[in-house]
């Protein structure tokens, strides 16, 4: 009888020994497992709070960046849409450095026509009588007689459609047009005998002995013609102050606008500005959801 309760008392300590021996080797892998989840999800905190950071970092810099070419556009855009109202569309601008960023440098006119003592050139939109601007128009020139066949000393600019007469000052005399010409169309103009006027169409040539009243047809090789000269260097300096190229301010505005004014570069910056503006939506829901989401579980908390 002793004997077998010793040796139930023996199996007894003998299972207690493989429980504790069991228990002691599954405690440090439950320890360990419960560990490695913490730390994975620690680990996964850590990472969300990184990429959180890393976003609100970038967040910031590029809406600075972002901000100031969003104001050049405003400006910009504000602009071109007052175009017509302000006067843009047809107001023309010359600053220099303007014009470098457009290639575009001063150039006069190397040819003009020559009357007496005086000459006409041409430059741009703008009629030039011995180096200064006229306040007249006329399209495209054809050439430039003087003569005293009217009574006085006058100059006859030949345009396409019109015979221009003015004084030795510049000043618009008078403006001769069909039917007073006889010709609907103007190639060139002349003088016979140096003072006679005569003008040459297409088909036919006419002078006038009064100086533009009445004319009367006559053979083109009686005539002498005028053409274009070559313009002295002196005479070109003396146009270069108002031969600097201009553009419409519309235009400035509009490559300003597009960033085109600064070139293919202007243009990525532009473009860069647009895929930002992009990101910072993007970024921007995703920092304000989770931030919502965080002071929910701070309010169940």
């Amino acid at each position: 009888m002793a004997d077998s309760s010793l040796e139930i008392s023996n199996s007894s300590d003998s299972a207690l020994a493989t429980s504790d021996t069991r228990f002691n080797g599954v405690l440090p892998q439950l320890i360990r497992e419960w560990r490695q989840r913490r730390a994975a999800k620690t680990q996964t905190s850590a990472q969300r709070n990184s990429l959180a950071a890393f976003l609100r970092k970038w967040h910031k810099r590029a809406g600075v960046f972002a901000f100031a070419v969003m104001i050049w556009l405003g400006a910009s855009g504000f602009l071109i849409n007052q175009s017509a109202e302000w006067g843009y569309d047809t107001a023309r601008i010359d600053w220099p450095a303007l014009m470098s960023l457009y290639g575009l440098k001063a150039s006069p006119p190397r040819e003009g026509f020559v009357a007496g003592n005086h000459w006409l050139a041409e430059g741009g939109d703008t009629l030039f009588l011995d180096s200064k601007p006229v306040d007249f128009s006329i399209s495209k020139p054809r050439g430039m007689v003087a003569s005293s066949a009217s009574g006085q000393q006058l100059l006859y600019v030949a345009g396409r459609e019109s015979l221009l007469l003015l004084t030795i000052d510049g000043s618009v005399y008078d403006r001769l047009t069909p039917p007073i010409l006889p010709l609907r169309t103007i190639q060139e103009v002349g003088t016979v005998n140096g003072d006679v006027v005569a003008i040459r169409g297409e088909t036919e040539s006419y002078q006038s002995p009064d100086g533009g009243m009445s004319w009367e047809p006559i053979a083109p090789a009686e005539v002498r013609w005028s053409g274009p000269s070559e313009l002295s260097e002196a005479q070109r300096d003396a146009l270069a102050p108002y031969s600097r190229p201009s553009l419409p301010a519309e235009r400035a505005l509009l490559d300003l606008h597009s960033g085109q004014i600064f070139g293919e570069a202007g243009v990525w910056i532009v473009n860069i500005v647009g895929i930002l503006s992009i990101w910072l939506g993007i970024s921007g829901i995703w920092m304000t959801l989770r931030m919502q989401r965080q002071m929910k579980r701070r309010a169940k908390a």
